[in-house]
């Protein structure tokens, strides 16, 4: 009986005529990290893979945001009865500035909240929880702090709402605490308020071609920059010679380390297939995927260091507008859940809050001091202004006014400026009230004419 030949021998014949070896590619039953199963796309919905996609361009985002966030300056205040406040430097509430700054065994406060910036970026969430001395959860109470504050993986947390939010629980490793022993953050999702919303969920759709980009680029050049290779041969290959044939060239003359080895093929010929237009603009499209993955975080490329088309102005306006659309709002709200979870339960008097990280716009502040020097400000308040001392003998100390005689301070303007006396009533004996009712002008002396005294200061 006469063996059937394959369909894919056959369907190669219609085509061209002889028999086709298909093309060793990416998705010929191979499929690498990244890459979505079965051409789906890949959304993102669950913690796990959301962490997974940190990777990249996200995980250069995601560290332009965190890092710059987790070093922002925290102070403690206390509020005074006038609805003033003041700094709180010593005493027994610094307590909560070093258990901030040292918040467990393993991590100093700045990688904690470089972690808690991560997972609220990454997942949406955030979980740091609060122990007492042996480990246990810890309620927070008036009076009283936690020994430690440990950061939870948020990707594996699981939350679960109760009858009210306080009766809420949070489930990790098979062990579950009340949510009132958390410093629980979330951005929320308008779809589930009490749960939080990802960055890497919301840009599914760009992050999953990126990394289907990724996967092609890797196997690109993991085949010595050859996509494929077309073999064509005069006789039809059985299913075993067919094995053997790809075996043998993915042992031979696949990888970086192959490229370019000897050939040799008996009965037949290779066709490389090379790189074209498309496939280079295909590479050169991973250009338009990193800048739509940086917009998703509201991250220019110079903060990521890239510098192309970047000059010191536009990259200066690229740290000053990452602080004040990224890190003032993060920050603002990580401190003002650590009060209503801890701070103010401990004290009422007592809040954490942070020294802006928006940097100062030079330009302006030196067009406003060069305006304003000896107009509304002295010399000595603007030196002030940019931490320089005063000048020496009371120099700056007032407005100097300049005009066409000796400069004056507005000081001495302002006490020589007193009322006009009120003129006196003039005295028919002594009408030119010189007290020398004698003497009669002098017509022929006009030295004095147009003359005036002007007091100096």
């Amino acid at each position: 009986m006469q063996k059937r030949t394959p369909f894919r021998q056959r369907l190669a014949n219609v085509i061209s005529g002889k028999s086709l070896v298909p093309a060793l590619n990416p998705v010929d039953g191979v499929t690498y990290p990244g890459m979505s199963v079965g051409g789906r796309l890949n959304t993102y919905a669950d913690k796990p893979s959301q962490l997974a996609a940190l990777t990249g361009w996200v995980f250069a985002a995601n560290s332009a945001i965190a890092e710059p966030c987790a070093a922002v300056e925290l102070k403690l205040y206390r509020k005074k009865k006038d609805g003033d406040r003041e700094e709180v430097t010593s005493g027994p509430a610094m307590e909560i500035m070093e258990l901030l700054d040292g918040p467990n065994v393993v991590h100093t406060g700045e990688q904690m909240r470089q972690l808690h910036f991560t997972y609220m970026n990454i997942v949406g969430e955030s979980y740091i929880f609060m122990r007492d001395i042996n480990g246990e959860e810890f309620i927070p109470a008036k009076g009283r702090l936690p020994a430690a504050l440990d950061i939870f993986p948020a990707h594996l947390a699981q939350f679960r709402l109760g009858e009210t939010y306080t009766k809420s629980t949070v489930s990790i490793g098979g062990k579950t605490y009340p949510v009132t022993a958390f410093i629980r953050d979330l951005n929320p999702d308008p779809f589930n308020p009490y749960n939080g919303r990802s960055i890497i969920a919301a840009s599914a759709a760009t992050l999953d071609l990126e990394e289907q980009m990724k996967a092609w680029n890797q196997q690109l050049f993991a085949n010595g920059a050859r996509p494929s290779l077309i073999f064509q041969t005069d006789q039809p290959l059985d299913d075993d010679a067919y094995a053997r044939w790809k075996a043998q060239f993915a042992d031979d003359h696949t990888g970086t380390n192959s490229a370019y080895k000897p050939l040799l093929i008996e009965g037949g010929k290779a066709t490389p297939w090379m790189l074209n237009q498309q496939d280079l603009d295909f590479l050169e499209s991973r250009k338009f995927s990193r800048d739509e993955i940086l917009a998703m975080f509201k991250v220019s490329p110079g903060m990521i260091g890239s510098v192309e088309n970047v000059n010191r102005s536009n990259l200066e306006a690229g740290f000053y507008v990452n602080a004040v659309v990224n890190v003032v709002p993060r920050v603002r709200q990580f401190v003002r859940q650590v009060n209503a979870t801890l701070v103010k339960v401990y004290d009422p008097t007592l809040e954490i809050d942070f020294v802006s990280p928006v940097p100062e716009d030079i330009e302006a502040k030196l067009r406003a001091a060069s305006a304003g020097v000896n107009t509304w400000w002295t010399i000595d308040e603007v030196r002030d202004m940019y931490g320089e001392d005063p000048l020496p003998e009371g120099l700056g100390e007032h407005i100097i006014i300049t005009g066409k005689g000796a400069p004056v301070s507005l000081e001495d303007v302002l006490a020589n400026d007193s009322p006009a006396a009120k003129p006196k009533p003039q005295d028919p004996e002594d009408p030119d009230g010189d007290g020398d009712d004698d003497l009669t002008e002098d017509p022929s002396n006009k030295s004095l004419e147009g003359k005036q005294s002007i007091k100096k200061p």
